[in-house]
């Protein structure tokens, strides 16, 4: 367990291990937020902006500090490709680099970012 309140203020103690992070089921409060995120092609980064609604988890990724986001259906197109996010939560801003992602039963997909 790490003390999340210095990630997200306001957070509760979680556990360590991403992988039982990402297959666990999270129903903390949705906030909607705008997305920024850049996914690569073969013409060079492309910049996205979508708003969604998600659930924050906050991390520790092997020592790093990271936050697991959970995106609500519908999900925004090419999202799943994003290799970086941004945001603004709570007057804060957070930019992380995507280790992880996948589809949820639920429709949704969870997303782990590395904080940067």
């Amino acid at each position: 367990m790490i003390d999340t309140s210095a990630i997200l203020p306001g957070a509760r103690h979680v556990p360590t291990s991403a992988v039982s992070a990402m297959k666990a089921h999270y129903r903390a409060p949705c906030a909607s937020l705008e997305l920024d995120f850049v996914r690569d092609t073969l013409f060079g980064p492309v910049a996205h902006r979508v708003e969604c609604q998600v659930q924050l988890a906050a991390l520790n990724l092997q020592g790093c500090p990271a936050l697991r986001l959970h995106i609500d259906p519908p999900l925004p197109e090419k999202l799943d490709r994003a290799h970086s996010v941004a945001f603004v939560w709570d007057g804060r801003s957070y930019h992380g680099v995507v280790r992880d992602h996948a589809k949820c039963g639920d429709g949704g997909m969870n997303l782990v970012l590395e904080l940067q």
